[in-house]
């Protein structure tokens, strides 16, 4: 018991107070002083994880707008290595000047597919990596596929060879993108391990519905093979192929970007291997068949047919880039007026009417993507406009196409692409104005 003096007016007073000091509620007290420190440290340690959460949320952007900027900073140039390379290769030339050029030639590519790789690995980790799923032509996408490495299996004397099993459906909905790059990783890492033998890719089918399908396809090649030990990790970001004689290196980034694709994809990938007998890799895949209302005819890419009139306008303010086009252009007999930022875009467009724009997004003044949203909104809208952009992810496609943009080509551009979007471009017109 304790007790105090009151001055109330007039009345003096005494104040007592009584505290319960039993164990029952000294134990209570206890209790809640605990608790009262427990909350305390918890919401101490909530914020430190929310200052961690931030700070490596900061930081994932960080890399990824570099990763980005990288990827535009190095696509530039190997624009220019790739396209000039292809070009030579299209005209007459023999023995040793073709082979240093198709050195030049792949050297370029192996770049581009490392740069793509490391692309792919930071959006998969930040959560960016999406599935683009569509109709497509499977067999149209395996013979394209195989058509890319037979120069390369022929010079290394390998037998390259496609086994499609009858059941395999034509057309089928589903990211072909991502099938495509997986295909090519295996492809790829199969010619680049293997001496001499043969390589093929059987592709099989098992329906799960009606309107859908199991894939299962195998790469199988002669080549160096996996050493048992190493064959756990082999899925794992920077882990090569083992060789016996330490002669080849490998980024060890083609066979995680597999299996993170097809994890994506809701399939799996596996791989059976024994040192020096060769390998066989083999991914599962589920799909959706196309109806036939779904399906519609794959266009040739043939760098025939187009109209030497058309009016082109290309945008780029990189002088190389420009004259890469341009001597594409020319061997399809097509010429073009070249611009170097968005604003002599408009005033081009503004002063004489041009069929088709082929604009990067990167410019000085105005980029590409307010170029297009300016005509769009000018009303401009029978000018076909193809993106061509150093850039690659999935987002920055999406982006070109809400700024009204009609096609997307990213650099390194190859004359393939280019005929392709051309193609498309014809289809179009055709459709706009019959």
């Amino acid at each position: 018991m304790s007790w105090a003096t009151v001055n109330v007016p007039s009345k003096p007073s005494l104040v007592f107070t009584f505290r319960d000091q039993s164990a029952i509620v000294q134990a209570q007290d206890r209790l809640i002083d605990a608790r009262d420190q427990l909350e305390q440290q918890v919401a101490q340690r909530t914020l430190e994880l929310r200052q961690a959460r931030d700070e490596a949320l900061a930081a994932s952007q960080s890399k990824t707008r570099f990763l980005a900027t990288m990827s535009h900073e190095i696509r530039t140039p190997l624009n220019a290595v790739i396209g000039m390379s292809d070009l030579l290769l299209a005209s007459p030339m023999e023995g040793r000047h073709r082979e240093m050029i198709q050195t030049i030639h792949e050297s370029g590519d192996y770049l581009l597919n490392l740069v793509n790789d490391i692309l792919d690995i930071s959006q998969i980790e930040t959560g960016r990596l999406a599935l683009n799923p569509r109709t497509f032509d499977l067999h149209h996408l395996l013979d394209d596929v195989l058509n890319l490495f037979q120069h390369q299996a022929s010079i290394r004397q390998l037998d390259l060879r496609l086994s499609l099993s009858t059941e395999v459906p034509q057309w089928l909905i589903g990211d072909d993108l991502k099938l495509r790059q997986i295909l090519f990783n295996l492809l790829g890492n199969a010619c680049k391990y293997t001496n001499h033998g043969e390589i093929r890719l059987f592709v099989e089918a098992t329906r799960t519905a009606a309107d859908a399908v199991g894939l299962l396809l195998r790469v199988s090649d002669t080549g160096i093979g996996i050493s048992a030990a190493a064959l756990p990790f082999i899925f794992e970001e920077f882990v090569g192929h083992a060789d016996p004689e330490q002669t080849r290196q490998s980024a060890g980034l083609g066979l995680a970007i597999c299996s993170r694709l097809c994890q994506l994809m809701g399939g799996e990938i596996s791989v059976e291997s024994s040192l020096g007998k060769g390998s066989c890799f083999s991914v599962r895949l589920p799909f959706a068949v196309a109806s036939k209302s779904q399906q519609k005819p794959v266009q040739s890419g043939s760098p025939q047919g187009f109209d030497p009139g058309l009016r082109i306008l290309v945008a780029d303010d990189n002088r190389v880039n420009q004259r890469v086009l341009e001597l594409m252009l020319a061997r399809l007999n097509l010429s073009a007026q070249l611009v170097g930022d968005g604003e002599a875009t408009l005033q081009c467009l503004r002063s004489e009417p041009f069929d088709l724009l082929v604009m990067d997004v990167e410019m000085p003044r105005l980029d590409g993507i307010s170029a297009a949203r300016q005509l769009r909104s000018e009303g401009y809208a029978d000018v076909y406009i193809i993106a061509l952009t150093a850039y690659s992810f999935s987002s920055h496609r999406q982006e070109c196409e809400a700024a009204g943009m009609n096609d997307f080509l990213s650099k390194p551009l190859r004359f393939v692409d280019l005929c392709a979007a051309l193609d498309r471009f014809q289809a179009w017109r055709r459709v706009a104005k019959p």
